[in-house]
């Protein structure tokens, strides 16, 4: 399986997954147009896109997905109560409810339940999981991530500058509630207790406002000093990344 890093942060958010001819969009936070030019980046063909799958009902998750199905002639997999919180928004699509395990043609993905202020879910595939928009490391992160050789964990904020930030108070607690985000700390503390066997941490959907990648990078090593790590881009593609079975 090979991972590509399309867009991560508070500004957007999608990722693609491809394994023996299937390709998948997990989110799509960016417009066609943009995803389209971030695939092409990497080398890739977003043509070939055979599904998109929507973890939560937030614009930086959905806003392009509407557009990009729809010109794809693809479908959208989604959680009833997920794709209910944004239906009007994506328009007319071809909607595939899951419930527990599903298939995008040969390419089986296990939904994880993560905790945040709507119905959200993080994904695994084979051995890669992919872990965003989430106040705590849930019971089911902590019981998968032992199967996985790649994850990619959202870092979205540091405590000091959230809590000395322009944003209003019922925003900063809500982003530092169970049902919020992951700080750094939160980040690192998690991988550091669960996820010292992994070969490959990409940090992710940092905050644009509440972090930086200096902070994020000194926060991890700090914890995980042995682990390899990448910190994806706010501003453009990432990179694609080889997740081994």
């Amino acid at each position: 399986m090979e991972l590509s890093v399309i867009a991560s942060g508070s500004n957007g958010n999608c990722y693609l997954l491809e394994e023996n001819g299937t390709a998948v969009l997990i989110d799509a936070g960016i417009t066609l147009r943009e995803t389209a030019r971030r695939i092409a980046a990497l080398g890739r063909d977003i043509r070939k896109i055979n599904g998109i799958v929507l973890s939560h009902a937030h614009s930086d998750h959905y806003l392009g997905v509407g557009a990009i199905a729809r010109n794809l002639n693809v479908p959208v997999y989604a959680d009833r109560e997920v794709y209910a919180a944004c239906r009007e928004r994506l328009g007319k699509v071809d909607i595939r409810h899951f419930e527990g395990k599903f298939r995008v043609n040969e390419m089986e993905i296990t939904p994880v339940e993560t905790s945040h202020d709507v119905p959200s879910f993080g994904f695994v595939s084979g051995r890669l999981g992919i872990f965003t928009d989430t106040g705590r490391a849930t019971s089911g992160m902590r019981e998968a991530i032992g199967d996985l050789d790649v994850v990619v964990l959202e870092s979205n904020y540091d405590e000091e500058m959230l809590e000395n930030g322009p944003y209003p108070e019922r925003l900063k607690a809500r982003i530092a509630s169970d049902q919020g985000h992951l700080s750094n700390d939160d980040a690192s503390d998690f991988i550091r207790r669960y996820g010292a066997h992994l070969s490959l941490v990409l940090l992710a959907h940092l905050s644009e406002k509440n972090n930086t990648a200096a902070l994020v990078k000194a926060t991890f090593e700090e914890l995980n000093p042995e682990s390899r790590y990448v910190i994806c881009s706010r501003l453009r593609e990432t990179g694609t990344y080889r997740i081994d079975e």
